[in-house]
């Protein structure tokens, strides 16, 4: 491995034969004292933000927080690189878009990376290489409180990693309640999905995910894809673009949107109504809602994933836990039937070669003969069950979390799928499970997960008529 410091504001080409490159830019950016904080911040998330916060802890410094405004501008700024395939510092378009997003700041760093010849990206390879550069090290150790980092790869191959620290005016955890219950809703699902959109993402997004909100077919494989471009997932009806919708892509302004799922799932008038949001339109889609899952896979992840995360296809409750971790841990959904591996999931499987396999459900939903076939696509291989959908939620929660981790756990009804489909990504970005409940009841096993956890925060999504005020109040006494 080589490494090889740049001076702020310089710019250079990646060299042929390098592996490595790295670079530090600080700046003290004054911007007005009264200008308002960002609203969006997430709590400890993020795979750079959580790497580096570990090393913070290695030393005996406090973390700093994942912001969604600085987090979309370290992916601005990452696509940027890749784009023109240069590898440079901009502390001025950082700090203008600090400004135009409202973050009030009294001081930033920025750090980058470059390197190629590797199968596939491991940020924690970035993190490490930066920890070991003196200048680097002094950027993640600084007096910061918030962050965010994002990679993109050129189509030369060359992979740009990019993480901005912040000195808030005012640090963020100050006004977040450890134990605090939040509900993210709207008049009906697709309000609810932009409601949850408009809590998380900036406007100039690079992509949003577009899927039909009453089928949920063709969808349950978009919230991985979503959360590993950081981008969040809206819903339409099958033949029309609702108003929220609308509403919400325009604040948006994303520059580009892909619609999950063939044209009986979303048809191509749809499409042309979402032309008036990006300049970019397109679809991802086949014949059935497997092969709508490979192809949403092959789309979005290289080859040597870390982790390939598999649902049934016949039901939805399953998928929609999974998709969070599988975001959180850079890995596809891919759907199966029961007892069968459809065919275009087999070859995706091989295309990929996931180092593991994690099988969600039980027996009943994946049978063993499934999962001894998917054996044959990876070294490894697990199964996260339960007694019932709350329970196996509430597996992938505990296989993910140790207990006591300074969490956000999201809550969606397990009788319907919109609005656990549209906080995947969301989930997958903070980062914190996803668990499941009865629509007047608060299962005994997501209590129980919920007090082993011990969450900063809860988000309830939905209305009251998904997730009842009941159930809200079952949560709060349920924690400690």
């Amino acid at each position: 491995m080589e490494l090889s410091p740049v001076r702020p504001r310089s710019a250079t080409r990646p060299p042929t034969g390098w592996r490595w490159g790295i670079g530090v830019a600080l700046a003290l950016t004054m911007l007005a004292a009264n200008a308002p904080m960002s609203r969006s911040l997430a709590l400890d998330g993020g795979s750079y933000v959580s790497l580096a916060n570990a090393r913070r802890a290695s030393v005996g410094l406090r973390s700093v927080t994942l912001a969604a405004a600085v987090d979309q501008i370290a992916v601005e700024r990452a696509a940027h690189m890749a784009r023109q395939d240069l590898f440079v510092h901009d502390m001025t378009y950082v700090a203008m878009r600090l400004s135009q997003l409202g973050v009030c700041t009294r001081g930033v760093g920025e750090i980058i990376a470059w390197e190629r010849g590797y199968a596939s990206y491991d940020p924690a390879r970035t993190v490490a290489s930066w920890w070991a550069s003196p200048g680097h090290h002094a950027v993640i150790v600084g007096d910061y409180d918030a962050a965010g980092g994002s990679w993109a790869r050129s189509i030369g191959g060359t992979t740009y990693a990019v993480m901005i620290l912040v000195k808030l005016c005012q640090p963020p955890a100050a006004s977040v309640p450890r134990t605090g219950i939040r509900r993210l809703a709207g008049g009906d699902r697709y309000a609810t999905a932009a409601a949850i959109s408009s809590a998380a993402f900036s406007p100039g997004v690079p992509v949003v995910y577009v899927a039909n909100g009453s089928g949920f077919a063709d969808a349950l494989s978009g919230s991985a894809a979503a959360a590993v471009r950081r981008a969040p997932v809206l819903l339409v009806q099958a033949s029309r673009l609702p108003a929220p919708t609308a509403q919400e892509l325009a604040r948006l302004r994303p520059r580009r949107i892909i619609v999950l799922g063939a044209q009986g799932a979303v048809a191509d008038r749809v499409l042309r109504a979402l032309r008036a949001y990006a300049p970019s339109v397109s679809r991802v889609g086949a014949a059935d809602r497997y092969a709508t899952s490979a192809a949403v896979s092959a789309a979005t992840f290289d080859p040597n994933v870390p982790v390939a995360y598999v649902a049934t296809g016949e039901t939805f409750p399953d998928a929609l836990a999974g998709g969070a971790a599988a975001g959180r841990e850079g890995g596809p959904v891919l759907l199966v039937r029961h007892d069968r591996v459809p065919s275009a999931i087999t070859t995706e499987l091989a295309r990929l070669r996931p180092q593991r396999i994690v099988v969600l459900g039980s027996t009943a939903a994946i049978s063993a003969r499934v999962a001894h076939q998917l054996a044959r696509s990876t070294a490894s291989i697990s199964r996260r069950a339960g007694a019932d959908r709350y329970a196996t939620a509430v597996a992938v929660s505990a296989a993910g979390y140790r207990s006591g981790s300074p969490v956000e756990v999201f809550v969606s009804t397990g009788a319907d799928f919109p609005d656990g489909l549209a906080a995947g990504p969301l989930a997958a970005l903070v980062p914190g499970p996803l668990l499941l409940v009865r629509p007047s009841a608060l299962p005994s096993s997501v209590a129980a997960e919920l007090r082993r956890l011990s969450p900063r925060r809860v988000v309830v999504l939905g209305s009251s008529g998904a997730v009842s005020d009941g159930v809200v109040r079952a949560i709060r006494s349920a924690l400690p």
